[in-house]
């Protein structure tokens, strides 16, 4: 197995091919165990369809690989009330030091050079417990 960082930047405008001009944000980080030899692209794929697919048969899988990861993740994704990962979107998928960044297109995903982030809230302990501190307060 291998360690993957994984950090989701959603555009602006979402629903649109990646524009360098539509500014990212970023929104959400994770690290995952995939199996060794999984190609950037296959990690945006699992990322995708953690962030789109419905709980229930998310939590029902247990035989796609990093699925014991996939239904914590998405759970917090969604109480965070962050929208669903699309089209213009923009993942960083660090692997052994070496950073590949990935929009999201209508079928795919495709290699771009580092595009400009603006800063988001970062998925660290501190964060989860002031947004659960604030769900609860609601």
């Amino acid at each position: 197995m291998t360690l993957y960082q994984v950090a989701v930047h959603h555009a602006k405008t979402p629903f649109m091919p990646r524009q360098p001009d539509n500014p990212l944000t970023l929104v959400f980080t994770f690290a995952c165990d995939l199996p060794d030899g999984t190609s950037a692209e296959q990690v945006a794929g699992w990322t995708f369809r953690t962030f789109n697919i419905d709980l229930d048969a998310l939590e029902r899988d247990h035989t796609t690989p990093g699925a014991g990861a996939a239904f914590p993740l998405a759970c917090l994704y969604r109480q965070r009330r962050l929208r669903s990962l699309s089209v213009g979107d923009v993942l960083s998928v660090t692997v052994e030091g070496r950073t590949t960044w990935l929009a999201c297109e209508p079928f795919g995903w495709l290699r771009i050079g580092t595009p400009h982030v603006a800063p988001g809230c970062l998925l660290t302990a501190v964060t989860i417990s002031q947004h659960l501190r604030r769900a609860s307060d609601a």
